[in-house]
């Protein structure tokens, strides 16, 4: 089974912002640099939950997805190639980097979904 662990913390890295160094996760986590670098290069394969743990906390995705990338949780068949989607809009948006226009867009958005809703349905 191919593990794709390094490639999304690389992935996860990017997104979070071109500024953020691995000394920088290395400082928010506790997770040494070499460790980190390892792991992305995937010469690192299997770190320890509570690791993968607090790289889902930094990076603001789902814990689930890191384990399914490390090849500790199945995917279930028909989801190869998919993603766990944070359904948390804050953690989305961080990751995203709206700028404050877009973040304004995407409320107002929201709202108005908010406001069509049917009676009931939540």
């Amino acid at each position: 089974m191919e593990h794709r662990l390094g490639e999304e913390l690389a992935r996860l890295r990017q997104v979070k912002g071109r500024s953020v160094s691995l000394r920088e996760v290395e400082r928010q986590t506790g997770i040494s640099n070499e460790y980190l670098s390892q792991l992305e290069r995937g010469v690192a394969t299997k770190p320890a939950p509570d690791v993968l743990q607090k790289l889902a906390k930094f990076y603001g995705t789902p814990y689930e997805s890191l384990l399914m990338a490390a090849g500790y949780l199945k995917e279930k068949s028909g989801e190869k190639n998919r993603r766990v989607i944070p359904r948390d809009v804050e953690a989305m948006a961080q990751s995203a980097q709206f700028s404050g226009d877009e973040w304004e867009e995407v409320r107002n958005f929201m709202t108005f979904l908010a406001t069509k809703r049917k009676p009931g349905v939540k």
